[in-house]
């Protein structure tokens, strides 16, 4: 059930086959060691312990709570619905809030993390409001740390092989996969066909040159500190 702090964000919330298949136990699994390997590709684990960050978009928390059980003790999360069993974390200061119009302070964070949602955010325009909050709410010198996709004929090839329902058939991880990919779809394509305005969106942040500025077979990796 949604958190009814939600309705105030103004977003469009996911399904509920989207959000069935978000929480399945295998995908939520599969989330939290991939989280693992991509957090140290943006070098996070070199940050000082102390630092307070935002994971924007934070889902089910499994980055904060990687980041947690790494030593991080200044933790926070926002998201349009916040998770129930995220909120109970002692830890973590959570709130529900739309990324287009954060409620934090101007220069309130050390760093600030968005982990495969860019796509999630309301189109060019909902990523290129963010993307100032996000730098709005950074401190001075604070780091700013994105991963989603990039558009590329493999990444297209990969949704297109989860669309197929013939394909991920074997397990519920892969069935899950199937259920967001359908709901998905039609924001993803958009995000895709207007990739080139993102990536000049992000390079048009002002920041200083990126500490991590790279690709995978999906997904880019980019990391840099505000001015």
């Amino acid at each position: 059930m949604s958190d009814p702090q939600t309705a105030a964000t103004g977003l469009k919330e996911e399904s509920k086959d989207w959000q069935e298949a978000y929480r399945d136990p295998q995908l939520i699994a599969r989330r939290t060691r991939k989280h693992r390997q991509r957090l140290g590709t943006l070098g996070v684990f070199s940050w000082p312990r102390d630092s307070s960050v935002l994971d924007l978009a934070c889902g089910t928390g499994e980055a904060l709570r990687i980041l947690h059980g790494e030593g991080f003790t200044k933790l926070s999360g926002v998201d349009v619905t916040i998770d129930q069993d995220l909120k109970r974390e002692p830890w973590l200061e959570v709130k529900a809030g739309d990324g287009r119009s954060l409620p934090y302070a101007n220069e309130t964070f050390d760093a600030v993390i968005c982990m495969h949602s860019l796509h999630h955010l309301g189109g060019l325009e909902g990523i290129r409001s963010t993307l100032k909050e996000a730098a709005r709410i950074l401190k001075p010198g604070g780091r700013l740390a994105l991963i989603d996709h990039y558009d590329a004929w493999q990444v297209r090839f990969a949704f297109w092989g989860v669309s197929q329902w013939w394909l991920t058939w074997p397990t519920s991880g892969l069935r899950s996969f199937h259920k967001q990919h359908i709901d998905e779809w039609p924001y993803m394509m958009d995000y895709l066909n207007n990739w080139p305005n993102v990536r000049a969106t992000i390079d048009g942040l002002g920041f200083e040159k990126p500490d991590v500025d790279t690709k995978c077979w999906v997904f880019f990796y980019w990391s840099a500190r505000k001015k």
